[in-house]
């Protein structure tokens, strides 16, 4: 990261001492900027000292930080310049997080309506193959289009493992897809036309997983004729998509303000692996009813609508409101019971207050 100072009227000495406390605070927040080119970040900190009667010596500290996706300021002013500076840092932390949230809901919204739109364009030639009988044609359109859905699989897997369920590597997500894509065969012509298709192709997953984790030996149906697979790496990107997109995809990295606003991890929390950070979420969240524990997914990490959660599991949008704070306050107790978590007191995303769930 590149950092630029602007002083007046301070001292040599104070410089010094400021620009080495700038050096404590800047771990925490070249953390969260990882995802961003060091080379694309910069800082500009300014700090003015006003000598003033009866008040005495005041201090005003700003910071002003410039990252691919948007710019990002925070202010203080009083009497103690190493404390002002400290409140600058602390406010910057909490303005990235919210940042980094919008910009990853936006993407997803994006990439949702996106979809959508392909989906839309493909059902008429999906139903004219299934009336002429086309399953390789139907499976060609279809697949690559069902990369959305694994991310989902691949956490609902790692549940059912959790539980016990499941051993693994007994279910790739590859079956599950391979299974979903048998299922819109059969009964595409038969499916609701009130949800739109994400939303039924994400019903037939639940579908293939209560059936797959019932039944021993597990099923497999062949697709017989396979098309190559659309990798969602692989796809084209479309023109006008940001080239800084991608960078901001973490992978299988949950994030505790995606999920429980007005926390962050405790030295505890920090010290385990992404993985076990993950498994420990998914584990706790096993012990939700599985529709509330899936309504709750849907909303903070799939980024749905409480409305079409409601539609994906027919139910009024009431109840899926109350089962995601139900799910994100027993989260945030048995974690900050367990010392994992601590309350900020500053909202850390845009999932910023209980009740303020989206309808679309």
């Amino acid at each position: 990261m590149l950092s630029h100072w602007v002083f007046t009227g301070v001292d040599n000495a104070l410089k010094a001492r400021l620009e080495a406390a700038w050096e404590k605070e800047l771990p925490r927040i070249q953390e969260l900027l990882k995802p961003y080119p060091p080379d694309l970040q910069g800082i500009r900190l300014t700090v003015i000292h006003h000598e003033s009667r009866p008040q005495g010596s005041r201090y005003e500290v700003k910071a002003v930080l410039r990252i691919p996706t948007g710019t990002l300021a925070a202010e203080a002013s009083g009497r103690d310049s190493e404390a002002l500076l400290d409140h600058v840092a602390d406010t910057l932390v909490t303005e990235i997080k919210r940042h980094k949230e919008r910009v990853r809901r936006d993407y997803s919204s994006q990439q949702k309506n996106r979809l959508r739109a392909d989906l839309s364009a493909v059902v008429p030639m999906l139903q004219q193959d299934v009336e002429n009988g086309d399953r390789g044609s139907f499976f060609r359109l279809l697949r690559p289009l069902l990369g959305y859905l694994r991310d989902y699989v691949r956490r609902e897997l790692r549940h059912l493992q959790l539980k016990g369920v499941l051993h693994r590597g007994e279910v790739t997500v590859d079956d599950i897809l391979d299974e979903v894509l048998v299922r819109a065969w059969d009964r595409f012509s038969d499916r609701p036309r009130q949800l739109d298709l994400d939303l039924w192709l994400t019903k037939l997953v639940h579908d293939a997983l209560n059936e797959w984790s019932k039944q021993e030996p597990r099923p497999h149906r062949s697709l017989e004729e396979s098309a190559d697979e659309a990798m969602p790496g692989a796809v084209p990107r479309p023109d006008g998509e940001e080239w800084w997109a991608d960078l901001l995809d973490e992978e299988e990295r949950y994030s505790l303000g995606d999920l429980i606003p007005d926390t962050e991890g405790t030295d505890r929390w920090d010290e385990l692996e992404a993985e076990d950070q993950r498994d420990r979420l998914l584990s706790l969240l096993g012990d939700l009813p599985p529709a509330q524990r899936r309504a709750f997914l849907f909303y903070a990490l799939e980024d749905y609508g409480t409305n079409e959660i409601a539609k994906l599991q027919d139910r009024t949008e009431d109840q899926v409101k109350a089962d995601i704070e139900a799910a994100r306050k027993m989260l945030r107790e048995r974690l900050m019971a367990d010392g994992q978590v601590q309350e900020t007191g500053k909202p850390t995303a845009a999932l910023s207050a209980v009740g303020e769930t989206k309808g679309s």
